[in-house]
């Protein structure tokens, strides 16, 4: 009898331990063939005619024959995010001073952030597949939580380039160039689950919702689960859709965010931001931001010799989700090697970027020929992450520790511009401090420059500004009937997310008579336009002002062509296009 439960035993720790491996096995391969899905691409002819690559991307600017190896689109942002000085109070009541790249104002007329930078290549390496003749890239899947701020810009820079749901691309069939196939190119919403209520994560749903008439299917945590193997099928077939990676992170991506440091290595030699520089903080979510940032400050070392970083120069990654942070304190997720094989972590975002710009470049670019190895030495002596579980609290939402730094930022802070050794500093754009992923970063920094007080010799500490300084919302679908019409579990969730922030003052509630008015003075009216096919000009910062008139007189004279008829009920949009991916 002892022996027959023994072998039970043993079957059953054998079974279990297989169905572990096969799993995770299964889930590897998955995520490994989504973070190919977008791949790299020439780009198109049309590109090239639109856009001035060398002149408007740092990346270019550097290595001029990448331009003509890997496709790019503008997406309307400036020529570069701006740098300025932020400055809060301590616990002490003493002067805390920071600096801030600002990637929330890389466009102030549709939506900012650092997803920008990871759509310029990525969108436009999809058309440049479409174009080529592949069908499956005019249906794009953008994957995230609820409050993803990926999905947002998705969404928006999707139709702003003909995926629109309205536009008809003609696509040469790659079995017979002769037969044109005419597709209705579409962006499709997949949000796998629910981060922590808080206003500013519903405010992402309600800005996607209030761009749904150009959309193609909508699926959310709150409905039935029955698709999800239908949906995992398509993500590994990638015949008729092609999913894209959580937070952006592919080689396309992370080659984005290798601007934004090429950029600031700009900036600094025009002396527009200060030289002695000594820390970086970045939130780290999917890892695609610190992983360009990562390749961007290697390649500024070895390829800027009139531009330096000082010795003791570190990017700081801070944790957001509390896994990833749990594995980063017990092995090393992120970035010991070991895990390179794995999609959204560090050491292999950064190999794959690495290997990626050493098949582009040519030979008289000058890139390192041992540039994935110069990134690992700088991964082990100049990249810190923090993982504290105090600070990182519960996914998309504050901890204890953040929350404070926060509400000290709200109370006593300030943003100016960077003018040298001038006084007078003109005020700037307040930061909208997410618990998402802002505060997550600005808390580190700030507790790490009042412990320097004593010692700090005026230390330069540097916020990578990640968050969009404006919540857009378009007139073409009433946001708040869809969020109406949405499932109990989708409205609960929406109902509980209080807001955090005294600069930001608002509420929700689907009940007890709440309305629209409760939150639309958080949401800007969107300059948006989809399906323009001719290159907005790329402007400076400070030349968007003079450009609002003539911008205004095109975005009218388009709206007077292009009216946009009607809008559907929500659960009759989402029935009848959610039906075409299950079949």
């Amino acid at each position: 009898m002892g022996n027959q439960q023994s072998s039970v035993t043993s079957l059953v720790v054998a079974g279990t331990t297989t169905a572990i491996v096969l799993g995770g096995t299964a889930a590897v391969l998955l995520l490994r063939r989504i973070s190919q899905s977008v791949g790299l691409a020439k780009p198109t002819l049309q590109m090239l005619k639109e856009e001035e690559p060398s002149k408007h991307c740092a990346l270019f600017r550097k290595f001029p024959s990448l331009s003509q190896k890997l496709a790019w689109r503008s997406l309307q942002a400036i020529s570069a995010s701006p740098i300025h000085v932020g400055r809060c109070k301590s616990n002490d009541d003493l002067d805390l001073h920071f600096f801030v790249k600002r990637e929330d104002l890389i466009s102030t007329k549709i939506y900012g952030g650092n997803k920008v930078r990871t759509l310029q290549h990525q969108l436009a390496v999809c058309e440049s597949h479409l174009q080529a003749g592949n069908p499956a890239y005019s249906q794009l899947v953008t994957v995230g939580t609820g409050g993803s701020n990926q999905v947002v810009a998705t969404v928006l820079y999707g139709q702003l380039l003909g995926w629109n749901n309205t536009e008809e691309k003609t696509v040469k069939n790659a079995a017979d160039n002769s037969i044109p196939t005419d597709t209705r190119c579409k962006i499709h919403v997949c949000w796998m689950d629910k981060d922590e209520p808080d206003l500013d994560n519903t405010l992402n749903m309600l800005s996607v919702f209030s761009f749904s008439q150009q959309l193609g299917f909508l699926y959310n945590w709150g409905q039935q689960k029955k698709q999800i193997l239908c949906a995992i099928y398509h993500a590994w077939r990638q015949s008729k859709y092609i999913p894209m990676m959580m937070g952006g992170n592919c080689t396309a991506g992370v080659l984005g965010q290798v601007s934004g440091m090429l950029e600031l290595a700009e900036q600094i030699r025009e002396e527009k931001c200060p030289s002695d520089i000594e820390r970086i903080y970045v939130p780290v979510g999917s890892s695609c931001t610190i992983s360009g940032l990562i390749v961007g400050a290697v390649l500024v070392r070895e390829c800027f010799p009139d531009t330096t970083f000082p010795d003791k120069f570190k990017i700081v990654g801070c944790n957001v989700h509390p896994h990833l942070a749990l594995l980063d304190r017990w092995i090393g997720f992120h970035t010991n090697s070991l895990w390179n094989f794995l999609p959204l972590t560090i050491s292999h975002s950064v190999k794959m970027a690495c290997r990626a710009l050493q098949q582009l470049a040519a030979p008289e670019d000058n890139v390192p020929s041992n540039l994935e190895h110069l990134c690992q030495d700088f991964i082990r002596h100049n990249v810190e992450l923090r993982a504290e579980a105090s600070v990182v609290g519960p996914y998309g939402g504050h901890s204890p520790a953040t929350r404070r730094a926060a509400h000290c930022y709200d109370k006593t802070g300030s943003i100016r511009e960077y003018a040298g050794n001038q006084q007078q500093q003109k005020e700037e754009t307040p930061l909208w401090v997410c618990g998402h992923f802002v505060a997550k970063a600005l808390q580190p920094l700030l507790a790490d420059l009042q412990e320097d007080l004593p010692t700090t010799n005026g230390k330069k500490y540097m916020l990578w500004m990640t968050k969009s300084a404006i919540q857009p919302r378009s007139e073409q679908t009433n946001e708040w009937d869809m969020l109406l019409g949405e499932n109990a579990t989708i409205q609960k969730w929406a109902n509980d997310g209080k807001a955090e922030s005294t600069l930001r003052p608002g509420k929700l509630s689907t009940a007890n008579g709440g309305t629209s008015e409760d939150y639309r003075t958080l949401m800007t009216p969107s300059e948006f336009v989809t399906g323009i096919k001719k290159r907005l000009s790329v402007q400076s910062h400070d030349d968007i002002e003079k450009s609002k008139t003539k911008y205004t007189a095109v975005l009218s004279r388009w709206v007077a062509m292009k009216t946009i008829l009607v809008v559907g009920l929500y659960c009759n949009f989402v029935s009848h296009d959610f039906q075409n991916i299950i079949q």
